[in-house]
């Protein structure tokens, strides 16, 4: 490997300023590429490309400015690019690279005419480079290896707006013609430095010596100025055969979120060490999001003793999963497939989602209990199907014995979002749900059930059309789930939250309701382990950033539940007008819109045929302004009995839950104060004592 490195790129020269990476590189300048003048919808279709060749076609698209749409070929996405390339209606679908199929054979599968081919050996032609970038003051150059280097040279060049020339140490006459071409003042060479010719006297050469220099800069200059929200996390070393290889994409994922590139070790479980390392630099410590970009292997899930015992003695999480109560502090999503084309695909589809018109119509279905045997179950997908109907969604439910295969195989192609609330055996064995073959919009998926989420029951959504699959691999209580996936649904749709905030407000919901029922029990309480096992287990496959377009509120909408922070003071406020009654044959409960369930009986209740449920008010608060180092803690008028308060000192984010007495109505409030510096606060203690 070294003397294949030793070749490659840049030797000093008289005449040529280089400068060592301890006395810093000149100041790069962002967006030095005029965006190109092609059309504004074009759509690329990438040919039987390598992996070099995808980050160099995907690198170079972000970094030029090209708003065109990049889409790779290949027989587990030709049905998905089909169906998105009818809805979006390209201006120019051009093909770029070779591929074994035969023009017409390939308009004729696609529904579209390729307006031109473009040629694809060893990297872009000449043609491509001058549309891309018609001048280009500066460049970044680097190896195809090592792996590592690469990647984060991608995400430098996209940083710059930049091209990315990957060298192989026999092409410097053609690099200096094109940096002559571009007029090139500046060169960021990453790596070892070889053999450049001398008349390229003008030019500056800034070497990046290894990976971190090339990291650090990039991350410097990430546009824009400011945190930066989104960490991407892949293993370079994914290109092994029984892996799917993510990290061509990763750069590309990183530029397309504005984020930060992370690489694990080889064997990709060092992700949590690498994460926290990373949340020591001062652009990343606030971020928010963290998206996976491996597959199961690659990027291995955590496994943590089952808290319930029962038929799995672990249980499967995300890595980052928090221990014990600690809340959970990142929006976490997974991307993957074998085919690379399909992660694409997804970003592509969100296009679709961001032209929708505000306000557009949005439909949901929503299926629980079939079989008509989990009632506790039903009431609670009952009141998320009333949520999403004050939303705004035009929702069909069907529950108990209005289930079956054939009704609901005729109505998920119609919706655009599908919570499943049953049974895994019923689903997947009885109706045969991973065979099913029907194009779907882009959509959302909850399939709000054991063992779910696995390729095999899911990817199949993804290549039809959907945007993302929330599922848990694990067994879990029906109850705890569909407590989990209300909540859920109540920041997709009241807090305006994305896939992976919702998913990460539902998950300390749950960890701040076992608290909740260990203050109030203590020993007594039963299945806390149940609520943290679900806390856990559920996981995003899809874009954790990605928010759902809002369908337009109905006329007669209820208000739902709020917080506001006023100075150091929380106000929760309790709408005056709540939903009708609800009534099962064995529940009841009578809430406002955004109020979550859990199980919890109200004992105050009078006794009748149904049981009734607590209400319970949750909120996300967040302190911007809490001292660092110090941990708020709230006092008011409730009973501390009644509420909890889970902090997450990183974000500065408090997660709040109160069981409200009956008479209190109104405005809720909460007098926020902070320990003193070095007083040891126990988790009992987050509320004032009575």
């Amino acid at each position: 490997m070294a003397h294949k490195l030793a070749r490659m790129l840049f030797l000093f020269v008289p005449g040529v300023l280089v400068f060592g990476l301890t006395r810093g590189p000149a100041a790069p300048q962002a967006s030095t590429a005029p965006t190109p003048s092609s059309p504004a919808r074009t759509a690329y279709l990438l040919g039987d490309l390598d992996e070099e060749a995808l980050i160099a076609f995907t690198t170079n698209l972000h970094a030029s400015g090209d708003t065109g749409v990049p889409l790779l070929n290949g027989p587990r996405v030709g049905q998905g690019n089909r169906a998105f390339l009818t809805a979006y209606q390209p201006e120019q679908l051009l093909l770029v690279g070779p591929t074994v199929e035969k023009v017409p054979d390939l308009e004729q599968r696609l529904g579209q005419r390729v307006a031109e081919r473009i040629p694809w050996k060893r990297g872009p032609p000449v043609a491509l480079w001058k549309r891309w970038f018609p001048r280009a003051e500066q460049v970044v150059v680097c190896p195809a290896e090592p792996r590592r280097l690469l990647l984060q040279a991608a995400c430098l060049a996209g940083a710059l707006r930049a091209p990315l020339w990957i060298s192989h140490g026999d092409d410097q006459a053609e690099l200096a013609r094109m940096l002559h071409d571009w007029k090139t003042r500046r060169v960021f060479a990453a790596g070892p430095l070889a053999a450049l010719g001398r008349d390229l006297a003008n030019v500056h050469i800034i070497q990046l010596p290894d990976e971190e220099a090339v990291e650090n800069l990039a991350r410097r200059h990430r546009q824009p100025a400011g945190p930066i929200a989104t960490l991407v996390v892949a293993n370079p070393a994914d290109t092994r055969t029984d892996l799917s290889p993510m990290s061509v994409l990763a750069p590309y994922l990183a530029l397309h979120h504005r984020g930060a590139l992370l690489l694990t070790n080889d064997e990709g479980n060092n992700t949590a060490a690498v994460v926290r390392d990373a949340l020591k630099h001062p652009r990343l410590r606030e971020a928010n999001y963290l998206l996976l970009a491996a597959d199961l292997l690659a990027i291995p899930m955590e496994r943590r003793p089952n808290p319930v015992p029962g038929k799995d003695p672990f249980i499967e999480m995300e890595p980052l999963t928090p221990a014990g109560a600690e809340p959970f502090s990142f929006a976490t999503g997974r991307l993957f497939h074998d085919d690379p084309g399909l992660v694409l695909l997804l970003l592509a589809r969100q296009k679709l989602l961001r032209e929708q018109p505000a306000g557009a119509s949005r439909r949901a279905l929503v299926v629980s209990n079939p079989g008509d045997s989990l009632p506790l179950l039903e009431t609670f997908s009952r009141v998320t199907a009333r949520e999403l109907r004050n939303a705004g969604y035009q929702t069909t439910a069907l529950f108990g014995d209005d289930v079956n295969k054939h009704e609901l195989r005729r109505q998920l192609p119609l919706h655009d979002v599908f919570l499943w609330e049953g049974h895994h055996n019923t689903l997947i064995k009885e109706y045969g749900f991973a065979d099913w073959t029907e194009p779907l919009p882009p959509s959302f998926m909850f399939l709000q059930s054991c063992l779910a989420l696995t390729d095999v029951k899911t990817h199949h959504l993804l290549e039809r059309g959907s945007l993302a699959v929330v599922g848990s691999s694990t067994r879990i209580y029906s109850a705890t789930g569909g407590a989990f996936s209300l909540a859920y649904f109540n920041a997709l749709l009241h807090d305006g939250e994305s896939l992976g905030g919702s998913l990460r407000q539902a998950k300390n919901f749950l960890v701040a309701y076992a608290l909740l029922k260990d203050k109030r029990l203590g020993k007594d309480a039963k299945l806390t382990g149940a609520n943290l096992r679900s806390a856990w287990a559920f996981t995003l496959w899809g874009d954790p950033t990605l928010q759902l377009p809002a369908p337009a509120a109905p006329a007669d909408a209820l208000p739902p539940v709020k917080h506001t922070v006023r100075n150091n003071t929380i106000v929760l406020t309790v709408p005056e007008t709540a939903y009708d009654s609800l009534l099962t044959p064995k529940y009841q409960a009578r809430l406002h819109p955004n109020t979550c369930l859990a199980g919890l009986l109200n004992k105050a209740a009078p006794a009748g045929p149904q049981r009734q449920l607590a209400p319970l008010l949750f909120a996300e608060v967040a302190l911007p302004k809490a001292p660092l180092n110090q941990t708020p803690r709230l006092r008011g008028r409730l009973p501390t009995s009644q509420y909890v308060f889970n902090w997450d000192a990183r974000r500065r984010v408090g997660y709040l839950l109160v069981l409200p007495r009956a008479k209190d109505q109104g405005e809720l409030r909460f007098q926020v104060e902070y320990e003193t510096p070095g007083m040891e606060l126990e988790l009992s203690s987050l509320s004032m004592p009575d």
